[in-house]
């Protein structure tokens, strides 16, 4: 039991913070990195009246999702303790 609250204690601080670091913003549309129990996970938060179609890469791997208007929605997940890349589509 003590060994358990020993390692909790050591982790709790770095696996359980929620802190959201924003790491890219395209029109509407803002992106935070937020620290989860076994990696990074990417948040996109859509500060406008309409729908909007998010175009990013996460680590170098494309995708596309549709943001609802005031909405956050969780745009990707990245496992591992490094911190990962997040950029949105250059505007064309």
């Amino acid at each position: 039991m003590a060994l358990a609250l020993i390692v909790f204690g050591l982790t709790a601080s770095v696996g359980f913070s929620r802190s959201d670091v924003p790491v890219g913003t395209s029109g509407p549309l803002t992106a935070f990195r937020v620290k989860t129990l076994f990696g990074w996970a990417f948040q996109i938060r859509n500060d406008s009246d309409i729908k909007y179609i998010a175009l990013y890469a996460v680590n170098g791997s494309p995708d596309r999702k549709v943001v609802p208007a005031h909405h956050t929605i969780r745009g990707g997940y990245a496992f591992g303790r490094e911190i990962p890349s997040f950029n949105f589509a250059p505007k064309g």
